[in-house]
Formats: C-alpha cells, sequence, structure tokens
C-alpha cells in the first residue's frame, strides 16, 4: 500500500459493489483538491445502513479488483479490520495514529450521506478531523438546511473558487470543501437488483468487477458458493 501521500483522499461505504460512479467522484475530487492517491475503504458494519449483501471478503476484493485497474486508487482493509459499527471519526482517528495529520486528509462523500452529518457520530469534533469533500451532481446540491447548519457553514468551501482557494497553502485548516462534477447516476442498490432481475451489472462497475459478480454469483438468490458446495 502506498505509504503518506501528501494528500489523502479517503472514500468510504459498504462498496457493494464498487462501482462506476465511485470511481468517479474519486476523480472529481483528486481533480478538484490535488491529491496524491485516494483509498477505497469498504466499511465493516455501516453505523447508517442495513448489513452489506456481500460478505466483507467479496467487498474488499472487487474494490481491490477496481483499484488495481486505476492508479489514483488503492484498496484499503482499514475499516474491515476494525470490529463493531463503521464510524467515520474513528477512521480518522486509525489514520492519525498511522501518521496523517488532519490537514492531509480528505474525506469524500456524497451530497445524500453529507445531509445526515448532524447525525454522525462525535459530531461536530468529526469535521475537525480531516477535511470532508462532498462531491455533487449538478442541480444535486445540498440542501438549505445542512449549508445553514453553524458548524457546516462556517467551514464551506467551493474548490475551484479564487475566493475560497484549494492549493496546499489554504488546506492547514480544515474544511468541508464542495466539488460539483458530472458523475455517472449509479447505485450499488440499482446494480444488486438488476443482477438480482438476471441482468448483467454492464458498465456501472469496472470489468473485472463483473467478472468477479459474475464467477461468485454475487446478488442473485443462489450464489456459487451455496450452489457448489452446499454452503454460504
Amino acid at each position: 500500500m502506498r505509504r503518506s501521500p501528501l494528500r489523502l483522499g479517503v472514500l468510504g461505504g459498504t462498496l457493494d459493489p464498487v462501482h462506476a460512479g465511485h470511481v468517479a467522484a474519486a476523480h472529481a475530487a483528486a481533480r478538484a483538491l490535488s491529491l496524491d492517491a485516494v483509498w477505497l475503504m469498504p466499511s465493516h458494519v455501516p453505523a447508517h445502513k442495513g448489513s452489506p449483501h456481500a460478505s466483507p471478503w467479496h467487498r474488499f476484493a472487487m474494490t481491490a479488483l477496481a483499484a488495481s485497474e486505476d492508479a489514483l486508487l488503492v484498496a484499503s482493509d482499514l475499516e474491515l479490520a476494525r470490529p463493531g459499527p463503521t464510524y467515520t471519526w474513528d477512521t480518522l482517528q486509525a489514520l492519525a495514529a498511522e501518521g496523517f495529520a488532519a490537514s492531509q486528509i480528505f474525506f469524500i462523500t456524497g451530497a445524500d450521506a453529507f445531509a445526515g452529518i448532524d447525525t454522525w457520530h462525535r459530531f461536530p469534533d468529526v469535521l475537525d478531523a480531516g477535511h470532508f469533500v462532498v462531491v455533487t451532481r449538478p442541480g444535486h446540491a445540498l440542501p438549505p438546511d445542512v449549508l445553514a447548519q453553524p458548524d457546516v457553514a462556517q467551514r464551506l468551501r467551493i474548490a475551484g473558487d479564487t475566493a475560497t482557494d484549494s492549493s496546499p497553502a489554504s488546506t492547514d485548516s480544515r474544511a468541508i470543501w464542495l466539488v460539483e462534477a458530472d458523475t455517472p447516476d449509479v447505485s450499488s442498490t440499482d446494480i444488486r437488483q438488476r443482477i438480482l432481475a438476471g441482468k448483467e451489472a454492464g458498465t456501472d462497475v469496472p470489468a473485472s468487477v463483473a467478472a468477479h459478480i459474475r464467477r461468485h454469483g454475487l446478488y442473485t438468490h443462489q450464489p456459487a458458493a451455496r450452489r457448489l458446495h452446499g454452503e454460504d
């Protein structure tokens, strides 16, 4: 795994499966904020979602396959290796323990997830543990009530705006960076439902990930392991 990049992007989630939208968001954040690498981190037990459909092993395998095709991306098992619910606060503290300064860390998320930031574990302290990068598609901005929250409003920056410059010298204080990018309108839920209906994942996931899903019968009524060995 690449060690101590100067500016580290972190994109977490169930990644069930990792898809083109995740990859595009990682690249949009990297372009806007000059990130050296983006670590893709499948969560162990999501704090705000139901249990993942694929096992931790399969989700990490798919993440590693996606990362192997892209020089920007690195698959990380940091969250999978930690028992219990996955909280962003704990992840950022673990990165700090590995030697990363909070000013080096850029936690990448979507507008939907960030809209519930006031419910996140250790809010608002979590906002000081690293930068947050909210990637939104055109026409899908954060709700006004989220933008107006005092703990959010005072940290807001627009990537690429000369008034809120994103150069390294300007990122010593932790901020919430807004990045608008025309990323694919893709969701893991839609991909799983399509596969369950007997269709292919198609180009919504990297080719190697699609092959892994087919090979192991993921997201179907009867995964390959159960068909072959009578077990999960």
